[in-house]
This record gives C-alpha cells, sequence and structure tokens, in this order.
C-alpha cells in the first residue's frame, strides 16, 4: 500500500503521492490548510519512518526494514499512538467533507476505495462492523480503533480486521 511506484522500497516520494492520491481522490482544494496538513502528515510519516527503522541508513525502507520495523516501532498500542494515529486522525479530517466529526457511509466508501478499491462492493458491511456505538457514523475513536485492530490484533473475528477488506 505505502510502495506507491512499486521499487520494493518506501522513499519519500512515495509518501508525497500518497498524499496527492488522497487529496486528489477525495476532490478537495490541493491548497487548502487540510490538504496541507495531509502532505506535511505524510512527509512527517516518511521522515519518522526512516529515523526509527531505515537500518542501513540508505534513506529509504526495504520491505524487510519495514516488516520489522513496525512490529518494533508500532507493534503495541502505544507505539501505534505515537507513530500512526496523528496522520490517520489528519486523513479523516480530510475526508469528512461535512465537516462533524464523523465518516457517513459515503465518506467511509470514499475513502475505503481510495485504500482498496477490491474491498469497496463491501463498505457497506465493513462499515456496520466498524460502528461499534451504532450510530450511524464511524467516530474518529472507532476508525483509530479499527486501524489500531488492522495493525495489531490476530483476532480474525475483530472488526478492525476487514478495514481493507477480507485478506
Amino acid at each position: 500500500m505505502f510502495d506507491v511506484d512499486g521499487s520494493g522500497h518506501l522513499e519519500p516520494s512515495d509518501f508525497d503521492e500518497l498524499a496527492a492520491r488522497l487529496i486528489g481522490g477525495l476532490g478537495a482544494d490541493p491548497a487548502s490548510a487540510k490538504a496541507q496538513r495531509v502532505r506535511e502528515g505524510y512527509r512527517d510519516l516518511c521522515a519518522a519512518l526512516l529515523a526509527e527503522i531505515d537500518t542501513d541508513g540508505d534513506g529509504r525502507i526495504s520491505e524487510p526494514e519495514f516488516v520489522t520495523g513496525m512490529a518494533r516501532v508500532a507493534g503495541d498500542r502505544e507505539g501505534f499512538a505515537r507513530m500512526i494515529a496523528p496522520l490517520a486522525r489528519t486523513n479523516l479530517d480530510l475526508c469528512d467533507t461535512d465537516g462533524d466529526g464523523q465518516l457517513d457511509r459515503d465518506e467511509f466508501a470514499r475513502l475505503l476505495g481510495l485504500f482498496n478499491a477490491a474491498a469497496l462492493g463491501d463498505a457497506e458491511r465493513i462499515f456496520d462492523r466498524l460502528d461499534t456505538d451504532g450510530g450511524g457514523t464511524l467516530s474518529v475513536s472507532e476508525i483509530l480503533d479499527a486501524l489500531c485492530d488492522f495493525y495489531l490484533s490476530t483476532d480474525p473475528a475483530s472488526p478492525g480486521n476487514l478495514l481493507f477488506g477480507e485478506i
């Protein structure tokens, strides 16, 4: 998902392209403050990952460095909160097109399609599983919990393990 150019390594250009895809895919104004925060968030994540898991210091992250490093730096709830949650919050803010602090079904489906078009057909079912409070919208907390479960849970029945579709 992060290796946009398929080079086998994560590089700053991959993170810039991910930000651009998200901004463009949601139809956000590229000059808006929200779009700028998304670009900065992806650059910050890239810099943090390079500092933490680029063990050979070549300015890019190989797949083995990513797998080993992510288990070390984001392999628990504290690490997830430090490394992943800030960018996730920024992304969700951009996706919240009506500014109500929640994602409705359409906003969630757009987000899901940008990250995994294959799961788009299951967007309704995934939404319902993630809507743990039954409120009809997804709060930032519900989505962050799902993301955390996606990265950390070994329970296949965990709602977060559906976040990007069936694996």
